[in-house]
Parts: structure tokens; sequence; C-alpha cells
């Protein structure tokens, strides 16, 4: 009789394992009572920029300080989402028509849409293949006279090694813009991501293990750039100036009061929610050491906190006598754990880059200031390459936030893939 559910066998896990998420209650429901009892439904209705008193009375403005004081980080803007979080921070670092941002290649499309967006080239690097983060060596090899900034992406989570990075940038008088989408909570040598590049911009979307349905924030500690950054999100109002003063070519990119009053709420929740995934974790860690196809990726000591989106880790290809990762994938989640690769396919075989769908004049890639050939589906990177096509596998974070019993059933849903490894090859 086959073992695996896969092959017909009984699934192992037969309820959801982790919680629901989002995990909401009481407190969000009067948050946004407040808010609709106030009649003051976005920030200016207090005060329309932080030079106003009143302005802080905002749930806007209190997201703002609470989640800059959350990630060490002396500012905050909040905004409508994550990717014009990156948009409005590559403006205030000054990225323009013609330059050149450098990011890895693995990552959700908005990080290199947004680069696109301010009429920038994309260009994309490898990673690092102990933790998937962007290979700080790549990127310097990457740097010509075009590049204004480097978008190190926190993928999953995992912090990147600012360490190098930040060098890199000072060597270089380039900007570091970190995205931070999947970081929210995660800590580089004790202090939050974001807090430790010149900006780093965060996501409040539906998923993200901080949310307010939508929603983003960018932070720095530099006054110059916050500045700018909130004039671009606020339609090019310098702050302590008149309403009607328009000083930049900025957009509306303003949150809302109601997505503040949530993103308030759940950061009161969040410090909870860390501890038990890390907890969590790292059971699941020393659960899997006796596995030998599968292996947790590589944390570097100076991540002093990883509050992850996904949790990844690595296939062992060939340890599985011919079993693929996909084919592992699928059985576990026939087995009741769900699970997927994480955002780890190359962002350069996205239909967007190889059948280059630039519209009418193809800018930015064949914008006259830029002035060079860009070619995507001449790019292979040979890491992720590998990586996405046989190694990496992702757990979402929110299995991580039920009993420590629910890491005992995911190792032993692999090891049950792992012990019937020949069924699977055979089916």
């Amino acid at each position: 009789m086959a073992k695996l559910a896969i092959c017909g066998g009984e699934p192992l896990v037969k309820e959801p394992l982790g919680v629901s998420w989002p995990i909401y209650g009481e407190e969000e429901r009067q948050a946004l009572l407040e808010v609709l009892d106030s009649g003051k439904w976005w920030f200016g209705g207090w005060g329309w920029d932080y030079t106003h008193e009143s302005y802080w009375q905002s749930k806007v403005g209190q997201f703002e300080r609470a989640f800059a004081d959350f990630q060490g980080a002396k500012y905050g803007v909040a905004v409508c989402n994550g990717t014009v979080a990156i948009e409005a921070a590559l403006k205030a670092v000054g990225v323009e028509a013609g330059d050149e941002v450098i990011l890895p290649a693995a990552t959700f499309i908005a990080s290199a849409t947004a680069i696109l967006q301010v009429n920038a080239i994309p260009i994309f690097v490898d990673i690092d293949p102990r933790n998937y983060t962007i290979d700080p060596k790549a990127v310097e090899a990457a740097i010509t006279p075009r590049t204004r900034a480097v978008l190190p992406v926190d993928v999953g989570g995992m912090p990147c090694d600012m360490d190098a990075l930040n060098e890199i940038a000072e060597k270089h008088g380039i900007y570091i813009v970190s995205d931070c989408a999947h970081s929210h909570g995660s800590q580089w040598k004790g202090k939050g991501t974001g807090a430790v590049s010149h900006m780093g911009t965060f996501s409040f979307q539906m998923g993200k293990t901080l949310t307010c349905g939508e929603g983003g924030m960018i932070l720095t500690n530099d006054d110059e750039l916050y500045e700018k950054a909130f004039a671009y999100h606020h339609i090019g109002r310098l702050p302590g100036r008149g309403f009607y003063e328009h000083y930049l070519p900025g957009t509306n990119l303003r949150m809302t009061e109601w997505q503040a009053a949530i993103g308030l709420a759940q950061l009161k929740r969040f410090p909870e929610q860390i501890q038990i995934r890390e907890r969590n974790s790292n059971y699941l860690i020393e659960l899997l050491k006796d596995i030998e196809g599968v292996e947790p990726i590589y944390r570097d000591l100076r991540v002093t906190r990883w509050c992850f989106y996904y949790w990844h880790f690595k296939f062992i290809a060939d340890r599985w006598d011919g079993v693929s990762r996909d084919k592992f994938l699928e059985a576990l989640s026939a087995e009741g754990i769900p699970c997927w690769t994480g955002h780890i396919e190359p962002l350069y075989r996205m239909p967007l880059f190889t059948e280059a769908s630039f519209g009418r004049t193809g800018c930015p890639l064949k914008c006259p200031l830029y002035g060079k050939e860009m070619d995507y589906t001449k790019l292979y990177l040979p890491v992720i390459e590998r990586v996405a096509k046989e190694e990496a596998c992702a757990l979402p974070h929110y299995l991580f936030l039920g009993p420590s019993s629910d890491m005992e059933k995911i190792a032993e849903a692999i090891l049950k893939i792992w012990k019937n490894r020949e069924e699977l090859r055979e089916r």
C-alpha cells in the first residue's frame, strides 16, 4: 500500500497548522471606530505636515513614530503600499532617467518595477548561495558610472550583509535603499532593518508579518532624505510651507487614517508574534538536523533577529536518489504542509523583461539619457538559476505562530517523504 499521500496514502496532517492570518480582534475594531468617530479620515484633518503639533495626534503620525521607533530609525513616512515606498525613496536619493539601480534577481517583481517607474534601469545581480540574499561581490562588480543606488532585498525576511553593502556604497558614492518588505522586526547587529541603510522601505500588504491590508513605510535617519520623501508622497509640499505651495514633482502616496489605525493595533501584537516565530523556527531547525535531505539556510551571526515572511530551507538534490525538488514540494503539500519556493525565480525571465514590454517609446531602456543597449534575454546568473530550479523551499510565516507540536508535524512530514523517497521517485 502507498504510504505517501501524493501516491494515495493517508496525509499526515489533516487540520490546518499555525493560525489563520491575519490575527485581529477588539483592538482593531476600537481603533477603526476612533477614526470613524473623529471625522478626520486623513492625516491632513489633524495637521497637513509634521511641523504641526496636531499632526502627531493623527493615526498616521502615531504609526510613523511607533514603527520607526520599533525598527530603530529616526524618521518614518507612511505611504499607501510598499511599491510606491520604493519609488518615493529612489526619488529622494536622486535616482533619475538614465541611472542604474542594482538589485538581486531573486525578489518580487515590485522591486524591479519600482525602478522602472522612476525611469531608471534595473541591473540584476546574483545571490549568496548560503541564504539567497544579494551577493555584495556581485554588487561591486556591477557598478558603473551610471549606478546611482543599490536596492538590496531582505528576501523572506533575512537581512542582507549590510556591513559589506554600506562599505561599497561609501566607497563608490552611491546610495543604499533597502527593500525590507519581508523583514519587519528583523535586526542586523541589534538594529532593525531599514534603519541600517540610507533608506529602507516596507510593505504592510495583507500577507505580511505586520499588516494593515495595504500600506507601506519609508524609514531613514537622514533629515534631508526624510523631507524629500515626505514631499514626494505629499504632492510636493515641503514641511512648514503653505498648503498650496508645491516644490517637488510629487504625487499622492499618503496612507489613510484607517490603514494606520490597523497598523498601530497590529504593532502591539507584533513583539509576541516575533518571539513565537523565533522559538518555533529554532525548534524546527533542531528537528531537521537528523534528516539528510534538507537543511536550513545560513544565518549570519550578525543577524540578531530574523522575523521572516517565509522560512526558507534547502532541498539537497543530490541526496534524494533522483527525486526532484518540485516533486518533494508537491508531496509535502499533499501531506498537509503548505509550501512553495519563495520569491526566488529569476526576475529577468519574466515576460516583462524577455519581451521588453516597455511601451511605444521603449523607455526607460531606450531612453537617450541611458544610451546603452540592455537585453535581459542574454542574462544568466548561475546561482539563482540553480537555486530556483532545484533547491529553494519555503514555509509561510503563519505556520510558525501555532504550538510547538506543529513543528513536529512539519518535521515528521518531511521525514516521511525522505523515508519513502523511492516510492515518490517511482511515481
